[in-house]
Order: structure tokens, then sequence, then C-alpha cells
């Protein structure tokens, strides 16, 4: 189990340095517009391959813009969905896994609900967007979110698309 204290303040190049260890994440360059030929066809290659995958944006609007576009794109996705704590409203048909585990009151330990069940009886997505911020990075459950994709080898059967902002 990878320890939360090797979460607290961490910038994006360590943060993915902790969970190298795993092997499970994939790293890219800095993504950014306009999109060259190459860099199309390596997105596309992370949007279509199960695993975790890494991309490195300058902004949340510009790193949301290019996943929107590429899930538009591919047709066998029909369940997205968004791991986020940012307030920015989602524009497109994708589900906010943040909103789901709060509602369901798996984030509430009065109400004594393990993430095991959320990902028993609720995760059926085709896809997953992780918006890697110190916000998300930071909290208490992540860590233990971040293992249960693992244990329940999530990346093994869904592309994971965690997404890191320059700013």
């Amino acid at each position: 189990m990878i320890a939360a204290s090797r979460l607290k303040n961490v910038s994006d190049k360590k943060f993915f340095e902790a969970f190298d260890t795993l092997g499970n994440i994939q790293k890219s360059k800095h993504v950014r517009g306009p999109l060259s030929e190459h860099d199309i066809l390596d997105l596309q290659d992370k949007f279509l391959n199960n695993g975790f995958h890494y991309i490195n944006v300058s902004d949340l609007q510009f790193g949301r813009s290019l996943v929107f576009q590429f899930l538009k794109s591919l047709k066998h996705c029909h369940e997205n969905a968004i791991l986020t704590v940012s307030m920015s409203l989602l524009d497109a048909p994708i589900t906010d896994v943040y909103y789901e585990l709060i509602q369901g009151g798996y984030l509430d330990k009065s109400q004594h609900k393990d993430l095991d069940e959320f990902f028993i009886d609720q995760f059926y997505y085709d896809f997953l967007v992780i918006e890697a911020c110190h916000e998300l990075v930071d909290s208490y459950w992540f860590s233990e979110f971040f293992n249960r994709l693992i244990n329940f080898k999530i990346d093994q059967n869904i592309p994971v698309l965690v997404v890191s902002y320059s700013k």
C-alpha cells in the first residue's frame, strides 16, 4: 500500500515518482496545442489501450478540451468518468466520480461505507480520467482510492488517463 505521507505536498513530478515504483504509469511528454500528427497518434494510443497513462497539459481548460474531444471521437467509450475535485462545471456527458463518492457516503467515515463497495457496486466505466491536482492528491482518501484501482485491476480493464497541469 502506498503510504499517504508519500503524497503530502508533492509536485506533479513527485506525484508520479511516488507511483512509478508500481510500474503502472506510462509517462509522456507535455502536450500542448496545436497537436502534431505524432501527438494525435500518441494520445490515441493512450485513449485506446488499457492501463495507466499520463499526460501533462498547461491548464484545466486545455486538458478537459483535449480529453473531451478524444472521448467524443471514440464511439466505443459509452460510460466515461472523471475523478476531479475542481469546481469547474463538466461540459460533457461524463460521470463525476468525486460527486458519486460523496453522494454515496463512501468518503463519510460516519456512514461506514468502504471504497470496496463503491468499486463493486458502482464502478462500471469504460474510461477514467484522473485530474491530478494538489487538492486531490493531498486528500485523505486518494491514496486508498488509487490502491483500489490497482487492487481491483481496473487499469487492466480500462484506460485510466492521469492528467496533471503545469499551472
